[in-house]
């Protein structure tokens, strides 16, 4: 990717130099997402980044992903772990929609189903926006080069989150506690920005007060990678997601 600044390549210069190995770049028209960053694992012999061709400059979204893989490869390799669901989230999610959402007779089938999507969803944001607004943090601190991309790209993922509130299966919604990562992120936009507007749909959710919890312990705690477990930690106590996934040493 020629097209990217300087600074960004540094980035993955800088993860090449801690792993020893290469990133490969590779265009992706299926990407759901502008770019993801695949570790090297299992004998692999690079880094993969895959993006989503565009005119757009691609600059925030790849240094976005390239943050998680540097917070990981600064770590002692002692420090270094994977998050891994347990296998206990999907019939969590069920308990919270059978007793917060009326079902209907014979919606057994649905009511699995979404609940299984919920919960891989709801693992997947518990993680990526407590640690996502650590680098987001870094990235405005330590690459002010980036700060309108990264306005761009934030405005983009607000817009994407809002689409959650009206997101249903049959009578089932996600449930209101599950929507506290991105509650959270609506008020970190806001306040990394300079504005209020990401966070008022959230108001009329039931979901803010939450957020403004979860923000406060991301506000709490030190912001260097090794409090990264201890963050996502405390934020699953507080929205109750204790139990559903597990800290597992990585293994390169």
């Amino acid at each position: 990717m020629k097209n990217l600044r300087s600074q960004t390549l540094g980035m993955l210069q800088r993860i090449e130099a801690l792993s020893g190995r290469p990133v490969e770049f590779k265009p992706d028209s299926s990407l759901t997402l502008r770019a993801t960053l695949q570790l090297a694992r299992n004998g692999a012999p690079s880094h993969v980044l895959r993006y989503r061709p565009t005119n757009e400059p691609l600059d925030y979204w790849v240094a976005y992903q390239a943050g998680y893989l540097l917070r990981l490869l600064e770590l002692p390799p002692a420090e270094r772990f994977d998050f891994a669901g347990t296998g206990t989230a999907p019939s969590q999610v069920e308990e919270l929609l059978s007793t917060g959402q009326p079902q209907a007779d014979g919606d057994r089938s649905t009511l699995e189903q979404f609940a299984e999507m919920t919960a891989h969803w709801a693992l997947l944001n518990l993680r990526s926006y407590a640690i996502g607004m650590r680098i987001d943090q870094w990235l405005a601190g330590d690459h002010p080069e980036l700060r309108s991309l990264q306005a761009a790209g934030i405005r983009s993922m607000q817009q994407e989150n809002l689409l959650l509130l009206s997101k249903h299966m049959g009578g089932m919604s996600i449930p209101v506690p599950l929507l506290g990562p991105v509650a959270a992120y609506a008020l970190f936009a806001d306040r990394l920005l300079g504005q209020t507007s990401y966070a008022i749909p959230y108001q009329a959710a039931g979901v803010l007060e939450l957020g403004a919890e979860l923000l406060a312990i991301l506000d709490k705690l030190p912001a260097d990678a090794a409090h990264d477990r201890e963050l996502v930690d405390a934020w699953a106590a507080a929205i109750g997601m204790a139990g559903w996934y597990a800290w597992i040493p990585y293994k390169p």
